[in-house]
């Protein structure tokens, strides 16, 4: 059997801080319209990857870059 990694998504209301470069930034998850957000400095984007590139300026996985739990699984094929 494949092994697929799925990731859990957060509660909404949760929050990650990161320290990057001497600078805490904090993301929120929110629900936006209907699915959820990670809201940063006021912006709310689509993925943790997409707020962690916001910071850092680099394409980076986001669910590392936050520090956020996962959880795998074996797929049946």
């Amino acid at each position: 059997m494949a092994e697929q990694k799925q990731r859990k998504e957060p509660r909404v209301g949760s929050k990650f801080q990161r320290l990057y470069k001497g600078s805490f930034f904090t993301l929120e998850v929110v629900k936006n319209k209907g699915h959820i957000g990670y809201k940063l400095k006021g912006t709310t984007y689509p993925s943790p990857s997409a707020a962690a590139k916001a910071v850092t300026n680099n394409s980076v996985n986001g669910w590392v870059f936050w520090g956020m739990g996962k959880e795998t699984t074996k797929s049946r094929g």
